[in-house]
């Protein structure tokens, strides 16, 4: 694997309607909502071509089960591939952050690749809370989800799925997340999932002394602060996957791309969990 070769490509999949408040941001303005892109990444390393996450299903699916939402011109993963020049049937490995409706829809359409993800996360998906029936598209709703029938790889805890490619568990917006660290010229790029919507949960809410405003949508907000704080640690640049400024780069990483300062110390927001 070459550092020097590996590029990620951001591809939006549609638009979906969030709450600033029961979504976005904890305590956020409820009620007040803002339209976000669905983000899937291609990384391609010279070596090995990888999807992590892939996508949104059908406009008329995702507005009946799960949140209002928008094409917009967008076109599901597997052509948005084929615009770049790489047929679906070249996708060697399917990460995925995690089994969210949101986050595997088409996947079935990459048909030599591997699918890997945890195991906690596979057996929750089967199986989920009944509140969350809807997030992994439970047959009890009479509908059946893209990864039924198929067969993953299973991970857990830090692992290298191919040289300069790794994932890492990143907890509590469900049980079974994993983000998945890049090597790039740049420097470590994490791709969240959804263990953050956008970069201003990484910021702090100074208003309420908190280090990060995260996200409101947790199974386990202590699991999700502790992420969070991990993906801080580890990440010179970070690629949510409902972050609009993502899309005004077509490839990442790109000449002056800005690096962040991991674990920056803040006046009167502290970090909760301790370590460097």
């Amino acid at each position: 694997m070459s550092v020097e070769k590996t590029r990620i490509y951001p591809i939006n999949t549609g638009w979906l309607e969030g709450d600033l408040g029961t979504y976005i941001f904890w305590k956020g303005k409820a009620g007040e909502k803002i339209w976000n892109p669905t983000l899937c990444f291609y990384v391609d390393t010279g070596e090995h071509k990888i999807m992590v996450d892939t996508g949104l299903s059908d406009e008329a699916r995702a507005t009946k089960y799960h949140h209002k939402c928008q094409k917009r011109g967008c076109v599901e993963s597997p052509e948005a591939l084929r615009r770049l020049g790489v047929d679906p049937a070249e996708i060697d490995i399917v990460l995925f952050t995690h089994l969210h409706w949101d986050h595997v829809q088409c996947m079935k359409e990459f048909k030599n690749a591997r699918y890997i993800c945890t195991q906690t996360e596979l057996m929750w998906a089967h199986n989920p809370l009944p509140l969350y029936y809807r997030s992994y598209e439970s047959p009890v709703l009479g509908i059946e989800a893209p990864f039924i029938g198929c067969h993953f790889e299973l991970v857990e805890g830090d692992t290298e799925i191919v040289p300069g490619v790794s994932v890492f568990p990143t907890p509590g917006h469900c049980p079974g997340h994993q983000a998945v660290t890049v090597k790039t010229v740049a420097g470590d790029i994490v791709i969240a999932g959804d263990a953050i919507f956008q970069w201003r949960n990484m910021e702090p809410n100074m208003e309420e002394k908190w280090r990060y405003w995260v996200p409101a949508r947790f199974v386990s907000s202590i699991d999700g602060w502790r992420s969070v704080e991990e993906m801080d640690k580890r990440a010179d640049f970070i690629l949510p996957t409902h972050e609009e400024g993502v899309l005004a780069h077509p490839v990442y990483p790109y000449e002056g791309m800005p690096l962040r300062e991991r674990r920056k110390p803040i006046r009167g927001a502290s970090f909760f969990f301790g370590g460097n």
